[in-house]
């Protein structure tokens, strides 16, 4: 779109929107657009107004009384009403005048009946202004806190981490700690906008109040839910000269197992049971392990008698400061250094899978063993050691350059589902390189090819372990390459 055109589209589509609210009984004054909004409950007069970035953002809707309309969870700080969740940016729909006042007539419905049936957002930061202070507070289970006096600690990378105390009599001069105080709010109908609307909701507590006016407790992290879900706010408070308390607030964060493992998915409570092998932990065991590991597995077993190279990292999990460990500690150490992990529960083995007892041995022993050597041998003797068991592994690897991974799991649940076999094929115009130790070219395969191939495998490997398997016999893929486009 060129800037022309740009610029007559916005033009347009607020000269459109403006006599939409024209025809629906509006007219312009200096705030904006006000004119009538019919609910269930009477007439409610408003004032739209189009923001600078309209119609890439939705306009504004204020109550002419701003006291005539309840204050709930959807309005904003400054009364607005709050009409469009981050979700809802689909498609500009707001653009249409009918469309969105059909919305605001709708947001009056639900504010009529109480908003029964309301998505529990727990957004309670956005009704204060944030704090100049810009360090980010950490807190634990909170439930050890409660109605105590807290510190703030500084710690790595500009945080601030909770613990048990008070500001002592004779502060240290040189001390950045902060001190604080942990309060419950309870169920929040309406969410608090000011100290006066905080006080009234916890219990009182005279010691509070006279700390924060002697500059003593700068920091009062609240509890609070709404229904079923429960959140913490921090806020940064300081005594006015009028004898108030001015609140803004603290950028924070959970840092308990509950907030780092809300993100895994679905399926990790059901995986954190399991216990999964990867034999060879190369380029994608690595990340095989890592993503396994992410998803809610918490034990494994490594399996890999190589070392990291320098040459290895740019498509390695480990960075350069891993060169010269076993590949399998180097692993270890990432997963328990950046994962909810306990290094009692990755098992490593420095050296390589060779007999028939070591590979039903591991099998016996795990939920499931991926195969991730691209060693033709290794990958036999996983599929006869698992067919002799009446079990199964899963194989994955790369092929023709990167182009193309495979997974297969082996033996197939099904014998009738097979997958095509293997066409291996160098790319002719990639030039080859070699370097001290390999019996073969290095693999042109791009880091992006073994992510993929990685996350694939991770897939598959969840289906099995919940006994729900993406397919019995595995899969294989070609990834198109942009080499690849500039040959066609």
């Amino acid at each position: 779109m060129s800037p022309d055109s740009f610029g007559e589209y916005v033009a347009y589509s607020r000269q459109h929107f403006e006599e939409g609210l024209i025809r629906a009984g509006f007219s312009e004054v200096e705030a904006g657009w006000q004119g009538p909004v019919p609910h269930s409950a009477g007439t409610t007069r408003v004032v739209i107004a189009l923001p600078p970035r309209f119609p890439f953002r939705p306009p504004r809707v204020a109550p002419v009384d701003h006291d005539a309309v309840p204050w709930s969870w959807h309005r904003e700080p400054d009364g607005t009403l709050c009409l469009v969740a981050e979700d809802d940016h689909d498609g500009l729909w707001w653009t249409e005048a009918p469309a969105f006042l059909e919305h605001i007539t709708a947001w009056f419905e639900h504010a009529d009946n109480g908003w029964t049936d309301d998505r529990p957002d727990l957004d309670l930061d956005r009704y204060f202004q944030p704090s100049a202070d810009r360090r980010l507070y950490l807190y634990d289970d909170l439930g050890q806190y409660l109605n105590r006096f807290v510190r703030f600690s500084p710690s790595r990378n500009g945080t601030m981490r909770i613990r048990h105390g008070t500001r002592p009599r004779k502060a240290l001069q040189h001390s950045k700690d902060r001190f604080g105080y942990v309060a419950g709010l309870g169920d929040v109908d309406v969410p608090p906008r000011t100290w006066a609307d905080i006080s009234a909701r916890i219990e009182s507590n005279a010691d509070l109040e006279r700390r924060i006016r002697e500059h003593s407790v700068a920091v009062v992290v609240l509890i609070y839910r709404r229904g079923a879900h429960e959140s913490a706010i921090v806020l940064e408070v300081a005594p006015t000269k009028d004898g108030g308390t001015a609140v803004t607030r603290l950028r924070s964060g959970a840092d308990t197992e509950a907030a780092r493992s809300a993100r895994a998915g679905l399926l990790a409570p059901e995986l954190r049971g399991s216990r999964v092998a990867v034999v060879g932990v190369g380029a994608l065991g690595s990340f095989i392990a890592d993503m396994l590991v992410r998803s809610g597995v918490r034990r494994l077993t490594l399996i890999d008698h190589d070392v990291v190279k320098p040459g290895n990292v740019v498509r390695h999990l480990v960075g350069p400061d891993a060169a010269g460990l076993p590949k399998v500690e180097a692993v270890k150490q990432h997963l328990v250094g950046h994962n909810e992990t306990m290094s009692s529960d990755i098992d490593i083995i420095d050296q390589a899978l060779t007999s028939g007892d070591d590979a039903v041995d591991l099998l016996r022993k795990h939920d499931l063993v991926v195969n991730a050597t691209a060693d033709f041998a290794t990958t036999a003797l996983l599929h006869l050691s698992a067919r002799s068991l009446g079990t199964r592994v899963l194989s994955a690897a790369l092929q023709n350059d990167g182009r193309t991974y495979r997974i297969d799991v082996l033996p197939p649940l099904d014998d009738a589902a097979t997958l095509p076999p293997s066409t291996t094929k160098a790319d002719s115009k990639a030039p080859q390189l070699y370097e001290a130790g390999c019996g073969s070219p290095i693999s042109p395969t791009p880091p992006h090819a073994v992510i993929e191939a990685a996350a694939a495998t991770v897939r598959h490997a969840i289906g099995l372990l919940v006994d729900r398997p993406l397919h019995p016999a595995g899969e294989t893929r070609h990834l198109q390459s942009p080499s690849e486009m500039s040959h066609q």
